[in-house]
């Protein structure tokens, strides 16, 4: 009799059961879980708590349960009964007063900074913002796009209810000056309600009033007319850097001090948001060939013969109206492009360097960090799903 030599790779006792409390309905937490569930692929031995068919438990589901870890959107209160009970716990919701330190977040100040700063570099001079500052970390988005615009000289219109957004046709009226209107909508949903508002108002989009989300859910932002742009928050990358952190606390490891804030990804442009808002006919033409060329070498000089006026005409009137330089505003563009490389393909830093205009990586990792305060390599990481 010919014995057959059985070869047990995994059994029950050796895979690690790890809950999800989460809440599929928000496209944030779904996007989060593939994070999560690509890092728990790579360890080989993750099991999904699933007791109702999917793996999407609440906190009542876990009062009998004895796995190894939970991730979920989860208060103090939450990761402290789990602890006790010698189960480790990861919360990935911003929404909550007090964030546990075990809490793997996106950087809301960060967000706030790039809204302010985006429309800035549109021309727009005249800024409106959704919603109110009652909602724990995630209010520091808000309150980010309002110091930034202060600091730059600008007032913003807090739309603080729904009733005002609808009324946003007389609403805009206070705003001084001339021009198109910048919204930040806290949240996708809420940047549907401004559009509809605004084309019930009689008021153009993007000409009278430029909108932009948060979070970039393509149900959300693309099906309506105009579709509308908003800021990528790489959720994804939240859920992987949860799984990690919750991975370390189940070998032993000590919480961190403080939350992991996890930097937004990108602006995804739509038509919500397409346009310059100079009036300058030079300056407008300066800014659509900076944008054009920022692959290649060009010189201010290049700029104002595109512009067709002086280079002294052309710098004063880009800090006029812009605050910026030409050559700032060249190294800007540059700078986005490269971030994109950076974090959407392996590109050799010399050769992503030369595709952004530089002609050596040690001009290019000068300009760049000097635009965004860390290196190429660096700013790569942190896009990256890397220990």
């Amino acid at each position: 009799m010919m014995l057959m030599r059985v070869v047990r790779t995994e059994s029950a006792l050796d895979s690690i059961e790890i809950a999800l409390a989460m809440d599929y309905a928000n496209p944030f937490v779904r996007d989060v879980a593939e994070g999560v569930a690509q890092y728990g692929f790579q360890q080989g031995n993750w099991r999904f708590y699933a007791p109702h068919g999917a793996p999407e438990v609440s906190l009542a589901d876990l009062k009998k349960w004895s796995g190894n870890g939970v991730i979920g959107m989860l208060d103090q209160a939450a990761v402290s009964k789990l602890w006790k009970r010698g189960i480790p716990a990861v919360n990935i919701f911003g929404r909550f007063a007090e964030l546990p330190n075990a809490s793997v977040v996106v950087d809301n100040h960060e967000i706030g900074c790039m809204a302010a700063d985006y429309f800035i570099g549109k021309g727009i001079r005249r800024f409106a913002i959704t919603g109110r500052r009652v909602f724990g970390d995630a209010t520091l988005k808000y309150e980010a796009y309002l110091a930034v615009l202060a600091e730059r000289g600008f007032q913003c219109l807090e739309l603080k209810s729904r009733q005002a957004i609808q009324n946003i046709a007389s609403e805009i009226e206070r705003l001084e000056g001339d021009g198109p209107v910048g919204v930040l909508a806290t949240e996708d949903p809420v940047g549907r309600v401004v559009i509809d508002a605004c084309i019930d108002g009689g008021l153009r989009v993007p000409e009278d009033v430029c909108v932009l989300g948060v979070n970039n859910g393509r149900f959300a932002c693309e099906m309506l007319h105009p579709q509308m742009s908003s800021i990528e928050l790489g959720a994804a990358r939240v859920g992987w850097q949860a799984a990690q952190m919750l991975d370390k606390l189940m070998k032993g490891e000590a919480a961190p001090a403080e939350p992991v804030r996890i930097s937004p990804e990108q602006i995804v442009e739509r038509h919500s948001t397409d346009l310059t808002a100079v009036a300058d006919q030079a300056v407008a033409e300066a800014l659509k060939f900076i944008r054009e060329n920022a692959h290649r070498p060009v010189l201010v000089d290049d700029v104002a013969r595109a512009a067709h006026v002086g280079r002294r005409t052309l710098e004063n009137r880009f800090r006029s109206l812009l605050q910026i330089s030409v050559h700032d505003s060249i190294r800007r563009e540059r700078i986005q492009r490269a971030c994109q490389l950076l974090k959407e393909t392996d590109m050799l830093i010399e050769y992503l360097a030369e595709s952004c205009g530089y002609v050596t990586r040690e001009r290019f990792n000068q300009a760049f960090k000097q635009e965004t305060g860390t290196t190429p390599s660096s700013y790569r990481k942190k896009f990256r799903f890397v220990e």
